[in-house]
């Protein structure tokens, strides 16, 4: 049994979007990945939770400090938060290559699965936009060829 080409290639269509799309969220993945992790704040250890954990520590501090003073022992001192360990750089480098892979191959199976442009509009743009030159020289020129005329009077 031969093969319909047409639902082929329609398939084909649908793998090459189906890269696409797995390509762009992982491209997304990696902006969204880069930004949070250029963030001034959490570069400078300044998040929600430290400055939780840091009053927490003070209050603690002071009141211990409260019970132990009349006891005469010695008042306890503030323990460092842990700071969480420093983010790897490349962490997120292949949700990059993924994606911009991805894209590429999704690319080229649309592309071959598409149908071939008609000779008459392969160049539509071209043509398109060198007539709207053409127009607004032709303006141009009528616009200054008026102004020219006015002046001779």
């Amino acid at each position: 049994m031969a093969e319909d080409p047409n639902l082929r290639r329609e398939f084909i269509s649908r793998i090459g979007t189906f890269f696409i799309v797995v390509s762009v969220f992982a491209l997304i993945l990696f902006a969204a990945s880069d930004i949070s992790r250029n963030n001034p704040a959490i570069q400078a250890g300044v998040t929600q939770t430290y400055i939780v954990l840091s009053v927490q520590a003070i209050q603690t501090r002071d009141s211990a400090a409260t019970m132990v003073a009349p006891l005469g022992l010695p008042t306890p001192t503030l323990m460092p938060v842990p700071q969480p360990g420093g983010s790897n750089i490349i962490a997120y480098l292949p949700a990059f290559c993924i994606g911009a892979i991805g894209l590429m191959v999704g690319w080229f199976l649309k592309r071959i699965s598409a149908p071939p442009s008609k000779p008459n509009t392969r160049f539509e743009g071209i043509r398109k936009f060198q007539e709207k030159q053409r127009e607004a020289k032709a303006a141009r020129d009528a616009a200054l060829a008026k102004k020219n005329a006015a002046k001779k009077k």
